[in-house]
């Protein structure tokens, strides 16, 4: 083999952004594409897993308990409580048929969303199946029981006062009237300051934001972009799709990772090629132009590195952490502090209870059904906001026909959003499961008995690596060096949303940027395109064009 192969274009990173842009650039383009990933598996964050035996398998590997918990951190999240401890829930095969995800992976709108657009522009398909019904708890304090209400479409919402729920439909209808423009104008502006200048009632005001929480996992308005926010409001109407009849959606076996092995597909059937166990030294710029990279060389005696030349290089690491390959010295200094100091995880801590038996009917909630708890904790116990909790059983998705385990398995998730620091903060992270158990074995009298196992999976940046409101996100080409580009949930001028729906718009952008396409309007739908330019440069304001900092490397 070469030490100086040459491809017409190398992706650092085999997630959905960088598989889906290497697919579009090989079948569409006929370019000779080459995906670097450092992990043993692709996927990225949407690494998912099938028990087998006393084992469970991911991408092709098989894993013992050991190998587990080391795969996790490519998924950027870690192992926190389990009961039985991990190892005794291998040893006794409780996995056995089930398939599950490193960390809450929750996709919008299943198979009308941006990821299967992508998919079937590709030639390649993967059932996503959607929630059914939408049930809320309303939370009174800790140790008090809670009342559950199951939301009848069109029908009023029980837990609240008449004044309550009419203005919440108000602000409701209000913004999914929201446009493009509307939303390009706010993206600068931060949720609370938008919601609150609306003098809208409370109760509104506590729903919308547990609404804001589950869509981009931020649990404090003050760091959610308006804009980012408004985009699932408006999309709502357009795309016909709600809680009630159906938004959020799993995937079925293997699991989220299904959808980067898609996109491999069509990369290897178009002369592409994926390299895993690959992580990429150092990305090599000669005079502000991209040359290629350096990886480390295990195809000759001395282990020298080796150098893969290419003109163009899409970069899928997230932006806090690009620097790792990227040399600083030709990037502005402000602009790289920006990226490593104020970029900031949203996270997700998720706990995976496999149950014996159907739970949600014993609460008067339907199985199907997409769950909300908001207000879980106090102001004075030191979380960043107020604590809302999510819950589902994936397994009953798609009215019990979504293939996630072996007939009668049970799957309940709760999901709450977390900052990555609060994540990363023991008594946090465990003060928050223990107000989920506690809830969960009052309000279901079997939950104990029915319990087979928990799993719980803090992923400090789960939804990505979110920019600070009045920041805009990087674009999917750089300004400072010819050839590279990036793409990313949270890579993209134009884009709004984050996780896999968001990987995928910024995989077509990038891919556009770069041949000179029109991808976007090609495969997406309008109400899943970009938002418009509304002020050419912004994401220089701040740094200017001037010359990158000649300081460090």
């Amino acid at each position: 083999m070469s030490a100086l192969q040459k491809f017409d274009a190398i992706v650092i990173g085999a997630g959905v952004a960088g598989l889906g842009a290497a697919a579009l650039l090989a079948k569409d383009h006929g370019k000779k594409v080459l995906v670097l990933e450092r992990a043993p598996f692709v996927g990225g964050r949407t690494l998912s897993y099938v028990g087998k035996g006393n084992k469970v398998t991911a991408d092709g590997i098989e894993m013992d308990a050991r190998a587990f918990r080391k795969s996790l951190p490519y998924a950027h999240c870690y192992l926190a409580k389990c009961d039985p401890p991990i190892e005794v829930i291998f040893d006794k095969g409780l996995l056995d048929g089930r398939t599950f995800e490193a960390g809450g992976h929750g996709l919008f709108w299943g198979n009308k969303g941006r990821v299967d657009f992508l998919m079937k522009h590709l030639g390649v398909s993967h059932k996503l199946p959607l929630n059914r019904g939408l049930g809320f708890v309303k939370w009174t304090e800790e140790g008090q029981p809670t009342t559950q209400y199951q939301v009848g479409k069109g029908q009023p919402y029980k837990w609240m006062s008449d004044e309550g729920y009419a203005s919440t439909m108000e602000q409701l209808t209000s913004m999914a009237t929201s446009t493009f423009d509307d939303m390009a104008k706010l993206m600068r502006t931060p949720l609370q300051g938008w919601l609150e200048q609306r003098n809208m009632h409370p109760e509104a005001y506590a729903y919308i934001k547990v609404l804001a929480a589950s869509q981009t996992a931020q649990a404090e308005p003050a760091l959610t972009p308006t804009g980012d926010f408004l985009g699932y409001m408006s999309i709502a109407g357009q795309i016909r799709m709600n809680l009630v009849s159906g938004s959020v959606a799993t995937a079925d076996t293997p699991g989220c990772i299904a959808i980067p092995q898609q996109f491999e597909k069509v990369v290897l059937a178009h002369g592409g090629e994926v390299w895993r166990d690959t992580p990429v030294k150092e990305v090599l710029i000669e005079d502000g132009r991209v040359v290629g990279v350096r990886i480390k060389g295990e195809d000759n005696d001395y282990e020298v590195d080796r150098v893969i030349l290419a003109d163009k290089v899409i970069c899928t690491i997230p932006p806090k952490y690009m620097f790792k390959v990227l040399p600083r010295k030709w990037f502005p200094t402000d602009w790289v502090a920006t990226l490593e100091q104020k970029f900031w995880g949203a996270g997700l801590l998720t706990g995976w209870y496999g149950m014996k038996r159907a739970q949600f009917p014993d609460a008067g909630i339907d199985e199907g059904s997409f769950v909300y708890m908001p207000g879980i904790t106090k102001p004075e116990e030191g979380f960043i906001g107020v604590v809302d909790m999510v819950m589902c059983d994936f397994t009953a998705f798609a009215d019990g026909e979504a293939k996630r385990g072996k007939p009668g398995q049970r799957d309940y998730y709760f999901s709450t959003a977390l900052t990555d620091e609060e994540m990363r903060n023991p008594k946090k992270v465990n003060r928050v499961i223990e107000l989920c158990e506690a809830w969960a074995k009052r309000t279901f009298p079997n939950w104990e008995q029915d319990k087979e196992f928990c799993i719980w999976t803090p992923g400090p940046e789960a939804y990505g690596l979110w920019r600070p409101v009045g920041v805009d996100r990087p674009d999917v080409k750089s300004p400072w060096v010819e050839g590279l580009y990036f793409a990313g949930d949270q890579y993209g001028r134009r884009l709004w949303g984050g996780g896999v729906d968001g990987a995928s718009l910024s995989a077509v952008m990038c891919v556009d940027k770069m041949m000179g396409s029109n991808f976007e309007e090609q495969i997406m739908p309008a109400y899943h395109r970009g938002i418009p330019e509304i002020d050419e440069g912004a994401d220089l304001r701040d740094w200017g064009r001037t010359a990158p900092a000649t300081q460090g490397d």
